[in-house]
């Protein structure tokens, strides 16, 4: 055994140092009290019940009173608002879909047929993408007329993005308003500077597709400049998010004292990720919404046990060692570690701790039944870590179909839904962990879409230090085509799953609507990791423009 490790730690893999994170301290600073937060509460229960009488008085059957009623519904979801008017706006977009033909009759304006398209799927009903052939000329190309109604095209371009696979209108719109929308952005046509910076962030990630917190703080900014804008919603907005911030301080805080009192923290070596911020970013893009602070706290949490194992099985542990830590995961006794030593033992040690926090979290809500979950996809995911590990360490090539399916449980994505779900406390129900368990059609395709993503941005890495568990690697071998052959290809996966994500979740299921959101934000939270650069692991990128963006920035009131 000693011989077999001893090769396997000279595979001459290359880790480079890892800087800390330089936010941790910085959030340590930030001073939160109760009176602050109570102060806020109340004013924001003042005016959220002008804006319930927003909703109630455009009332009547008359169509332009329901159209007002879905634009209000649309600028509450932009701005992070809709969390408090769930009851109403299920009700109202419920009663406006039973009349959607009288409602879209005699409606030519593109912006308004593209937000009630938006809204009603947005809340699962299926909208048909053929009111937007009204928008045709006879000789089936969009109207020119419609490259000067900015908002219009960029409110229909997001419409795009909740397309499924028979919406073939959709994808023939694609181009037309991706054209004229970068000449907007780039500044070759002349339109207001809020219209622009709205249509630039939505050219790097639709609203849709898009994490919540980051929408509503960028549409508060947008909205404020709009002439016609509600002061009342925009004044709730921003008191709104300003007490999102509040529990977002508290529970870095939480979380980076947490991380610094664990034995561990001050004996790991270099090459290990510190990544406490980055696994709240993680956490906050499945939930925003100050009721699931505990959930994001406990999320976060195993986030970091996965990325300390990740670390510690990729880096430093040899094929045997993996396999001994896998053997303990299966036994789940804390007072059982086998063979493990140094580093494995601290993986194991940090995952039992994060689960014991778990347990009597779950024991205190009756709810012990969620652990036995828990555990069940965590014994899977390192089953599948050693899998991956035999296939980067030996002389063995999987086909590109068994490594995507094995990947995408490896890398987390089951284990992360998973916790997810557990984060929404009593909400959450034991038939909803029995259909994860299922393995439905719509988290098969995200598991894939995680491990596309994480393995286009990591292959130069990945190939770079001898790691050849990647999916690109074992595309280009398979077929014998070039890495930008094999890029364009996973391009094309991806839009793909997007559109079998959207056709999934517009289907009758008995998994509510707070559960099924889980999986969409899961969906969004790879676009926010993974375009442009790798969020999690290059701190003066995106993750730097998203936390300035999310807690630094001032919100003026």
């Amino acid at each position: 055994m000693e011989a077999k490790r001893k090769v396997d730690h000279e595979i001459g893999f290359d880790f480079t140092k890892l800087p800390p994170s330089k936010w941790g301290d910085h959030f340590l600073t930030v001073t939160v009290t109760d009176s602050d937060i109570d102060a806020l509460a109340n004013e924001i229960e003042v005016l959220k019940l002008k804006v319930r009488d927003m909703l109630i008085w455009y009332s009547g059957d008359d169509g332009e009173a329901t159209k007002r009623k879905i634009l209000i519904i649309h600028f509450l979801v932009s701005l992070g608002l809709a969390y408090h008017f769930e009851n109403e706006i299920e009700h109202i977009v419920k009663i406006a879909f039973e009349k959607i033909a009288d409602l879209i009759a005699d409606e030519n304006d593109l912006y308004t047929i593209s937000i009630m398209f938006r809204v009603f799927r947005t809340y699962g009903h299926n909208m048909s993408s053929d009111v937007f052939k009204r928008f045709k000329e006879d000789d089936e190309k969009f109207k020119r007329y419609l490259i000067n109604d900015f908002k219009g095209m960029l409110s229909f371009y997001e419409a795009l993005h909740l397309g499924t696979t028979t919406d073939y209108i959709l994808d023939e719109a694609l181009s037309f308003t991706l054209s004229h929308l970068e000449t907007i952005a780039t500044g070759h046509l002349a339109s207001p500077g809020h219209i622009s910076r709205l249509i630039q962030k939505s050219l790097h990630i639709p609203q849709h597709m898009n994490i919540e917190a980051l929408v509503a703080r960028e549409y508060i900014s947008f909205y404020e400049q709009e002439e016609n804008h509600d002061e009342t919603l925009l004044k709730l907005a921003k008191l709104n998010f300003k007490f999102l911030q509040l529990h977002y301080f508290q529970e870095l805080k939480k979380i980076t004292m947490w991380w610094r009192g664990l034995d561990h923290t001050s004996k790991l070596p270099p090459n290990f990720r510190e990544r406490t911020v980055e696994t709240w970013l993680a956490a906050l893009m499945m939930y925003f919404e100050p009721q699931f602070s505990l959930g994001r706290i406990m999320s976060a949490k195993f986030y970091l046990a996965i990325t300390f194992l990740d670390d510690a099985c990729d880096t430093y542990a040899s094929i045997d060692e993996v396999r001994n830590l896998v053997d303990c995961i299966e036994r789940w006794d804390p007072d059982y570690m086998g063979e493990l030593q140094g580093h494995m033992k601290t993986a194991f040690k940090f995952v039992m701790c994060v689960y014991k926090e778990y347990e009597d979290i779950l024991r205190s809500q009756g709810r012990l039944f969620v652990l036995e979950e828990m555990i069940e996809e965590f014994k899977i995911l390192v089953r599948t870590n050693l899998q991956l590990v035999k296939w980067a360490r030996e002389d063995c090539m999987p086909s590109f179909d068994e490594y995507i399916e094995a990947g995408g449980a490896e890398i987390g994505s089951y284990a992360t839904i998973a916790c997810s779900i557990m984060g929404l406390g009593e909400i959450s129900k034991k038939i909803d962990f029995e259909w994860l368990r299922s393995r439905p059609k719509v988290v098969q395709v995200l598991a894939a879409k995680t491990r596309l993503m994480d393995d286009i941005t990591d292959y130069e890495e990945d190939i770079g230090k001898g790691y050849t568990a990647n999916a690109l690697n074992y595309y280009i071998k398979q077929h014998g085509v070039t890495k930008e052959e094999a890029i364009k290809v996973f391009d094309k996966m991806i839009k793909y799953i997007n559109k079998i994500v959207n056709e999934e979740c517009l289907k009758t299921t008995h998994i509510s609507r707070r559960v099924l959101n889980q999986i969409i934000n899961y969906g969004r939270s790879l676009d926010v990791l993974y375009t442009s650069d790798d969020v999690f692991n290059h701190r003066e990128g995106m993750l730097k423009e998203y936390i300035t963006t999310l807690l630094v920035d001032p919100i003026h009131l």
